[in-house]
């Protein structure tokens, strides 16, 4: 009788044990069995929805931030930016740094109503024009005056105070204005005229 010849493959003779698993290499972890490549879509898919979240979420507050421009009846601040420009900041009217109120809004490059308004353009072509009136009352008191990007209200006792607030009613009443150092006249309504009179000791 012949012998077969000798198999020597455990994965083909019977009764032999199965072969042990290959350690991994060093420094190198195995893949978990359960990182299918279905796995590995739905994860992918997971980070793709949530970064699309973000970015809305982004968007939102953007929107927030940003709601539309100023429109009238609204207070501001403003600063000078790179290459002297100016720029508004929004606040609520009764906040001490509010030195300005939207008076009138236009659409486009338009002049502002007679008066001594600060005409302040947002963007170029069609976009508006915002026409800026002194966000003061009587017994105010101001520094800076001859700046718009700097002036604003201090109390009267301040060393730093330039300037206190009288107002007349009608426009252009600058005769009116006793001793007023500056003098400011708003078509409104309500038509005025602001008097800045310099401080002194009879505040």
């Amino acid at each position: 009788m012949t012998t077969p010849p000798f198999d020597d493959n455990p994965f083909r003779t019977p009764g032999y044990a199965p072969p042990a698993p290959m350690p991994p290499a060093p420094g190198q972890q195995p893949i978990p069995h359960w990182f299918t490549t279905k796995v590995r879509i739905t994860l992918v898919a997971c980070v793709v929805a949530a970064l699309g979240l973000g970015a809305l979420g982004a968007m939102g507050i953007y929107w927030v931030d940003h709601s539309g421009p100023p429109s009238n009846g609204d207070c501001l601040y403003l600063t000078r930016e790179g290459a002297g420009k100016l720029a508004y900041h929004r606040v609520g009217c009764t906040a001490n740094n509010a030195t300005y109120k939207v008076e009138n809004t236009f659409r486009g490059a338009i002049a502002c109503a007679s008066g001594d308004y600060v005409r302040f353009r947002l963007g170029s072509g069609t976009g508006q024009t915002l026409c800026l009136a002194l966000n003061v009352k009587a017994g105010d008191c101001l520094r800076d005056v001859d700046d718009e990007s700097t002036i604003g209200k201090v109390s009267c006792t301040d060393p730093a105070a330039q300037e206190r607030v009288e107002i007349l009613s009608g426009f252009g009443r600058d005769d009116k204005c006793e001793g007023a150092d500056e003098v400011f006249s708003y078509s409104g309504p309500p038509s005025r005229t602001v008097c800045l009179i310099k401080t002194g000791e009879n505040i």
